[in-house]
């Protein structure tokens, strides 16, 4: 199996899950179903079956986690370039057509996160602006439609923490 690109940042949260549910909530929750256990009949017993339910979740989590971790190659984003377009660059591009600013990151498949505007470098825009410079017109389909952007600016990305200014 190839080993999926990761930021080193982004592998550290799913490291910090892993342990956080390990030594913390799935204790805990065995403690809860042991609570609950003692107060009888388990069929109709509300608490034990979410207990119950909530390691299951937990050990399915820690399952996926575990796939991550171990299928990860951990990228060190400082020691790329980003004079051009790399993995753990932030691009700044125009879309051509309405004239709109976006921002983009470029990240691996496990961070993937639209709604934050990290993208894959294997999706079809990441993979059209792998590589490319600032000035540079690119051009993409993804359902059928053509989107046209210029990139603006390229940088690395600094994921904001509540530390960061």
């Amino acid at each position: 199996m190839q080993k999926e690109l990761i930021t080193q940042q982004g592998f550290q949260g799913f490291v910090d899950e892993f342990n956080t549910l390990v030594k913390i909530e799935k204790p805990h929750w065995v403690k809860e179903k042991e609570i609950a256990a003692a107060f009888g009949d388990r069929s109709e017993n509300a608490e034990y079956i979410s207990a119950k339910e909530m390691l299951r979740n937990i050990d399915k989590r820690l399952r996926f986690l575990e796939k991550i971790i171990n299928n990860s190659d951990v990228i060190n984003i400082d020691e790329l370039p980003h004079d051009r377009v790399n993995f753990g660059s932030q691009v700044v591009v125009l879309n051509q057509d309405s004239e709109e600013e976006k921002t983009f990151i470029i990240v691996g498949t496990f961070e993937t996160n639209p709604s934050l505007n990290k993208i894959s470098n294997i999706s079809p825009l990441g993979r059209v602006l792998l590589g490319k410079n600032v000035g540079d017109e690119v051009e993409f389909i993804i359902n059928g439609t053509t989107f046209y952007y210029e990139i603006l600016s390229i940088k690395k990305y600094r994921e904001r923490t509540e530390a960061t200014p």
